[in-house]
């Protein structure tokens, strides 16, 4: 790949993003208050997510980590997952002001999202992408803040 195809394909990823979270809300994401996150089930149901966020309740404009507990839908826990999060604001046409990494958590469970900042109110939506083994599944979380 060439640093000029690099750049053109990523931006138009860039292009497509408010798109792509546009479509996906309204076909997937639910909006939820800003204290009530959480079980969720991902899109293809391989994984059921359960967020705990720290602060709580959210607040505006602050730095904070959520703990996020994945497991299957047997109710076991997905270890050594690779979890990525994208987000931001659909209708203002931006994303974080933060780049938020996903890391591993205090148990096999848990994993730790660290560098969400909300810096407005509004609806906010975050994709998270978890990767464990063979399987690859999409959460999509809408919050009105």
């Amino acid at each position: 790949m060439t640093p000029a195809s690099y750049f053109r394909d990523r931006g138009l990823l860039l292009l497509w993003l408010p798109v792509y979270f546009t479509l996906s809300h309204a076909a997937l994401g639910q909006p939820v208050g800003a204290g009530d996150i959480a079980f969720q089930s991902t899109v293809a149901g391989h994984y059921e997510v359960r967020f705990d966020s720290q602060p709580k309740p959210i607040v505006i404009n602050q730095i904070q980590s959520w703990v996020m507990s994945v497991r299957t839908g047997d109710g076991l826990c997905v270890k050594g997952a690779e979890i990525t999060v994208v987000g931001g604001m659909p209708e203002h046409n931006h994303g974080f002001p933060t780049a938020p990494l996903v890391r591993p958590g205090a148990n096999d469970c848990e994993y730790l999202v660290e560098g969400l900042r909300f810096h407005m109110s509004g609806r906010w939506e975050m994709s998270f992408n978890i990767k464990a083994g063979a399987k690859t599944d999409t959460l999509m979380v809408s919050l009105d803040l």
